[in-house]
């Protein structure tokens, strides 16, 4: 039995209103898609109207050209693309008469003025309305979508909640769930050099809470990088690593202490400029970072109980689990790259420098892993603080926000930041 022969991708003529197509199916058309006629294949004579020059002839047959510009019936000229205002979506017309609706976010108003954007103050939630201010938000239905709200996790516990006082976390006097009245501040941890015991001080220089040992809150020896563990000698008084930059970690303000070491890799916890991180190392050189209030979020595990794990074999499967989860979301970071390209204007180098500081590396641990010395890192810092003052974003590391990418916006508008 022989097969049909597909009309797929022919070129079709309607005798009756001069209407051209593309078959896109493999049957014959039963009748002109624009005057719905079915006897749009017998020929009559008519004029036939150029689309190109406007001249008009007696059509003979599907092959006849224009006498005056020489151009085929079945010409459509260039393709003419269209533009979405709503969504900003390109698309190609098959037709030179306009589109219903734009085919991506189906708006039959695509070639009005975009519609004005708002921000859920509450849940982030981004959205166009069309009919004025909104009365609710879309997503969490809230009421006060745009009343001043913060949010704000606990750096003891990692709960978080919103706070609706327009001082922000200035008036937070203790966490909702854990009631403690340090929850802004980052926990410092120590390691005992007489026992080795890891524990969080509570005053400054603070005794050993085991052995009870005066000033074991220095966690490092003299001449020992505590972050990249780089040996050296120098007889200064606040000496800084030739490898890494680091200044000596002395005192309450910067230290770090290792939580876990396996054969390759280590964890190490660091309390530097206020900021508390979690490191995972493999052979010496930082890999991945966490913020510890998020680690102890993703596992459900307080402060408390995560140092008495440190250090201790008995929860040798929980830090290879984290360093494993570490290890295979370290480059997750880099989907942000190209947004900090188009909003900031930044060059590759300084993007990605960028998005490794967003989720927590600290300057020096970036020199390490990029393999660039401290002082062209600080460098890049300077032109992409120079970068944020151009494109009018105001940064606001005080209030914890879950994903301050969605909250850039337009590059048109300006906005606050809340990092």
């Amino acid at each position: 039995m022989a097969t049909e022969e597909s009309w797929n991708g022919k070129n079709m003529y309607c005798y009756r209103c001069g209407h051209c197509w593309m078959v896109r199916n493999d049957k014959k058309p039963r009748m002109c898609p624009r005057c719905r006629s079915s006897r749009y294949d017998v020929p009559v004579a008519r004029e036939h109207v150029c689309a190109f020059c406007g001249k008009g002839w007696t059509l003979e047959s599907l092959d006849d050209v224009c006498p005056a510009c020489g151009k085929h019936i079945f010409d459509s000229g260039d393709p003419e693309e269209r533009h979405c205002n709503q969504c900003d979506h390109v698309w190609i017309a098959r037709s030179k008469r306009d589109p219903v609706r734009c085919p991506l976010c189906k708006s039959k108003k695509w070639k009005a003025p975009r519609n004005p954007q708002y921000i859920c103050r509450r849940c982030g939630n981004v959205w166009m309305n069309s009919t004025g201010a909104p009365k609710k938000c879309p997503k969490c239905q809230s009421l006060k979508w745009n009343e001043p709200a913060f949010k704000l996790q606990c750096r003891r516990c990692g709960y978080k909640w919103i706070a609706n006082n327009s001082e922000g976390s200035d008036k937070v006097k203790a966490c909702p769930s854990c009631r403690s009245r340090k929850w802004n501040e980052v926990p410092t941890m120590a390691s005992c050099p007489q026992c080795g015991s890891i524990y969080v001080p509570r005053t400054p220089g603070a005794k050993c809470p085991k052995c009870s040992s005066a000033g074991s809150g220095k966690p490092v020896i003299d001449q020992q990088c505590g972050f990249c563990g780089e040996t050296w000698s120098t007889t200064q008084s606040m000496p800084v690593c030739p490898r890494c930059g680091m200044s000596k970690p002395i005192g309450e303000d910067d230290r770090q202490v290792v939580l876990w070491e396996g054969d390759r890799y280590k964890l190490t916890y660091l309390h530097k400029d206020g900021i508390g991180c979690v490191y995972l190392w493999a052979d010496g050189l930082p890999e991945a970072v966490s913020y510890i209030e998020e680690i102890m979020r993703r596992s459900g595990t307080p402060l408390k109980q995560l140092v008495s794990m440190a250090g201790d074999p008995s929860h040798e499967g929980y830090w290879r689990e984290l360093a494993a989860h570490m290890l295979q979301h370290k480059d997750d970071c880099m989907g942000n790259v190209p947004y900090f390209k188009q909003r900031l204007g930044l060059s590759q180098g300084l993007a990605e420098i960028l998005a490794l500081h967003f989720v927590g590396m600290c300057p020096e641990a970036i020199a390490l892993l990029r393999g660039e010395t401290i002082e062209s890192v600080r460098l890049a810092f300077d032109a992409i603080m120079r970068s944020y003052s151009d494109s009018g974003i105001v940064v606001n590391d005080s209030i914890f926000t879950d994903d301050p990418i969605s909250l850039y916006g337009d590059p048109e508008e300006r906005r606050t930041i809340w990092l």
